[in-house]
C-alpha cells in the first residue's frame, strides 16, 4: 500500500479548474467556494457544527489570518466540507481526490516499470545509442520518435500539444491525399529541425540543436501534457455523470 504522505502533491480537478495544495496538502477551501461558484450560505466560514470543530481539533481544518489566510483543510477536510455543502459537490470532491491519488499511483507504477524496461534493453539500445549520439555529433539529424523516446517524451501527446500551442502546423500531401504535422518554417531556419530524404520521401529531423531545446523544455511539455490529460478525464467524467441525468 502506498502512504499518501508520499505521494507528490498534485492538484485536484473539479468541474475542469484545477486547485493545487500547500506544503502541508492543505487544499484552500475560500478559493474553491469563490472558484466554483458556490452559494453564499456555504462559505466555509458558516461551517460550524460538531465535525467541523473535531477536524479543526484534530488539525485537519485551519483559519488563518493574514495576507495568505484563510479557510484551509486536508483530504479529509475537505471532503467533509463538501459533504455539508450538498451530496452532489460532495460526490465531485471525493472524485477529484481518487482521481489525484490514482494519477499519483499510476505515475509511480510506470515509473518503476521504465526503469525495469531502460535497465532490461540497455545492452540492446546501445548500439542504436552510438548511432543516434553519431549522427548529431557529425551535425546529422535524427527521427522525432528517436528524440523523444531519448528524453522519455510521449511522441504523440508532445506533437499533439505543439500543434496546440502553435509551435507544429498541419500541412496537406497532395500527391498521397492525406494530412500531416511538421515544425513551423522558422524552426527550420533556426536549425532545429532539418528535411532528409527517407526511402525516397521527405521527412524531417530533429538535429542536435533541436534536441538540446527539447531537453530545456521537456518538463514545461511533461506538466502540460499532464494537464490536458487530467482536463480531458475531468471532462469524460463531466459527460459520463450528464449522461446519468439525463438517463
Amino acid at each position: 500500500m502506498i502512504n499518501n504522505n508520499t505521494i507528490d502533491a498534485l492538484p485536484i480537478v473539479i468541474e475542469n479548474h484545477s486547485f493545487i495544495c500547500n506544503d502541508q496538502r492543505m487544499w484552500n477551501l475560500n478559493e474553491i467556494h469563490r472558484v466554483l461558484q458556490l452559494h453564499d450560505s456555504k462559505t466555509p466560514s458558516q461551517w460550524n457544527n460538531k465535525v467541523r470543530e473535531a477536524l479543526s481539533n484534530s488539525g485537519n481544518f485551519q483559519s488563518i489570518e493574514g495576507k495568505n489566510g484563510g479557510t484551509w483543510a486536508t483530504e479529509k477536510g475537505a471532503i467533509a466540507y463538501a459533504m455539508w455543502v450538498s451530496p452532489e459537490f460532495f460526490e465531485l470532491v471525493v472524485d477529484a481526490f481518487i482521481f489525484m491519488r490514482n494519477d499519483a499511483v499510476l505515475r509511480e507504477r510506470v515509473a518503476v516499470l521504465q526503469a525495469d524496461e531502460a535497465n532490461a534493453a540497455l545492452s540492446v539500445a546501445a548500439p542504436k545509442a552510438d548511432i543516434y549520439d553519431g549522427r548529431l555529433a557529425r551535425g546529422g539529424a535524427v527521427p522525432w520518435s528517436w528524440a523523444c523516446q531519448s528524453l522519455t517524451l510521449p511522441k504523440f501527446k508532445l506533437r499533439d500539444h505543439l500543434l496546440k500551442s502553435g509551435r507544429f502546423i498541419k500541412k496537406f500531401d497532395h500527391d498521397r491525399g492525406d494530412e500531416y504535422i511538421q515544425p513551423h518554417a522558422e524552426a527550420f531556419r533556426l536549425g532545429y529541425f532539418r528535411w532528409k530524404a527517407v526511402m525516397g520521401r521527405d521527412e524531417w529531423q530533429v538535429t542536435a540543436r533541436g534536441v538540446a531545446w527539447m531537453q530545456r523544455k521537456q518538463t514545461e511539455w511533461r506538466e502540460a501534457i499532464a494537464r490536458d490529460d487530467r482536463q480531458k478525464a475531468a471532462a469524460r467524467r463531466a459527460a459520463k455523470r450528464s449522461r446519468k441525468v439525463a438517463a
